[in-house]
């Protein structure tokens, strides 16, 4: 199938459900299949054609739904841009990507007119928003209202590019993976088993629709006509009270957002009963963390693993959160979980060959969520493919029972003393320190070490504690060389939208 048939399916079978609420209002699955067919139309009408791209400029909002089920039904490819990337960075993806429609946010007006005015191919301009002709550019709105609501044939195959996700880019450039209708519906068949799916489950999108966490969690619960919940922007305080007012009973959240969750004041006494399950993942969740987490909710908890170009690999299911359990079942806590149902996992060492359970070496992936490649960067495919196995870059071991445990990135790892050290596991201890509110574990250029082990600390309000005392706690722990030599604290972590802590700038603020 491709996932157009989700809302086409879903105005038969829910014509009167809400298919989206948020600060505009509600969209009925009818409502919602007119707006598509609509802005369909309007798109086919400035002459794209399948395969053209649409570049996305939104926050959360209805509309970001609208326009990639107009392109899921058009055959068209959407572009959606990270709202926080800077002039050249937008510049050198809308170059790389060459799209012909530019859909961008009544606030992201006057920089979208500057980024179409250097693109040629770009054809037109719309503005969510009532700004748009100051910028000589379209009123989305007006499109569609112009544009027939007649129903158009479906125009995408399932092995289609459905869009462009461009990667997060914590280590570098972004890289623009091409996620194909297949690639999610696999996906979704897959999360349907790991969450215990429900059809009256109402989802919180709570994560930007840029990114693929927010986009493969929506598409899941609504391929089974689950009402999606959007929320502008996420805030402890923003997400409680949606959470409160729309009885949602799901919600994707990535680590940061679960500890500034906890750490709010508001915390303790919102309404939380509503709340099924939380998926969680994009980041390490330190066990420690996790164990106060699964004390602090009363619901389930779903984990994945998986990168924007294999989407889900593993999940850690709700039955596998047992924090009083015996010896092993808390070990588990710090694993991704074991094998999807549509997915294989392999740890191989740097002669390709597989490894032993419990030895270290990177993560392969097999699946129908694996995407074929990257946009316009066929030269890279073979650097990141082994046949169909998908190399992730990420080092971890499995378990007797093909539990995945992941230990670090590749680029992360840091070599001191000629000894690899996974900056992980000095990470979880770190958070087990009861004023450590975020840890990151780096490596610095040294002339005696090769690598200094470098942590930077954001403390909880009103805590502190020294570096040497910080130091001295981890050598309790853990082995000395694994032991940081210097801290780095921070009032907050540097991170990306997607809530992700950016390494790379850290290692920037430290003079080797």
């Amino acid at each position: 199938m491709t996932l157009d048939e989700i809302v086409r399916r879903n105005a038969l079978r829910f014509a009167r459900k809400p298919a989206l609420n948020s600060d505009s209002g509600t969209l009925t699955w009818a409502e919602l299949n007119e707006r598509v067919n609509r802005l369909t139309h309007a798109l086919r009408g400035r002459g794209l054609a399948r395969g053209d791209r649409v570049a996305i400029l939104l926050g959360n909002c209805a509309e970001y739904f609208e326009v990639y089920f107009a392109c899921a039904r058009g055959g068209f490819i959407a572009v959606p841009l990270n709202y926080r990337l800077n002039a050249e960075e937008a510049r050198q993806i809308l170059a790389h990507a060459d799209p012909r429609i530019f859909i961008a946010a009544h606030k992201h007006a006057e920089s979208a007119a500057r980024l179409r005015a250097e693109q040629s191919g770009i054809h037109a301009l719309w503005i969510v928003g009532d700004e748009a002709e100051s910028y000589k550019a379209e009123r989305y709105a007006a499109a569609l209202a112009a544009a027939d609501a007649t129903p158009i044939p479906p125009q995408a195959q399932e092995q289609d590019c459905f869009a462009i996700f461009f990667t997060s880019g914590t280590t570098g450039l972004p890289k623009g993976a091409m996620v194909s209708h297949l690639n999610l519906e696999a996906n979704a068949f897959n999360q349907f088993v790991a969450d215990a799916s429900r059809v009256d489950d109402i989802n919180l999108v709570a994560t930007p629709l840029y990114h693929m966490g927010a986009v493969f969690m929506a598409v899941t619960y609504m391929m089974l006509g689950c009402t999606q919940v959007i929320l502008p922007q996420f805030s402890p305080v923003a997400w409680l009270a949606a959470l409160r007012r729309h009885r949602a009973t799901v919600s994707l959240l990535i680590p940061t957002m679960i500890n500034a969750l906890l750490n709010d004041a508001s915390f303790a006494g919102a309404d939380r009963g509503s709340l099924r399950l939380i998926f969680y993942g994009g980041g390490p969740m330190p066990p420690a963390v996790l164990e106060r987490t699964l004390r602090s909710f009363s619901c389930g908890f779903t984990q994945g693993y998986g990168l924007t170009e294999t989407l889900e690999a593993t999940f850690l299911v709700a039955a596998d959160h047992v924090p009083d359990g015996t010896d092993v079942q808390r070990r588990r806590l710090a694993s991704a979980g074991r094998e999807a149902v549509g997915a294989e996992v392999r740890i191989v060492g740097d002669d390709g060959a597989d490894v032993a359970p419990l030895a270290i070496g990177e993560i392969l992936v097999r699946s129908r969520s694996v995407i074929r490649g990257y946009w316009r960067q066929a030269e890279l495919t073979p650097l990141v493919m082994r046949g169909d196995w998908f190399c992730t870059g990420d080092l971890g071991y499995l378990d007797e029972d093909r539990y995945l445990f992941v230990v670090d990135r590749k680029t992360d790892m840091v070599v001191t003393g000629g000894v690899n050290v996974y900056t992980k596991e000095v990470e979880s201890v770190l958070y087990q320190h009861e004023f450590v509110r975020e840890a990151a574990v780096f490596g610095i250029p040294d002339d005696k070490w090769g690598e200094m082990l470098t942590a930077a600390i954001a403390m909880h309000e009103g805590g502190s504690a020294t570096d040497v005392e910080l130091i001295d706690f981890c050598k309790e722990r853990l082995a000395g060389f694994k032991c940081p030599k210097r801290i780095l604290f921070l009032p907050e972590l540097p991170k990306n939208p997607s809530g992700k802590i950016l390494k790379r700038e850290l290692r920037g603020m430290v003079a080797p």
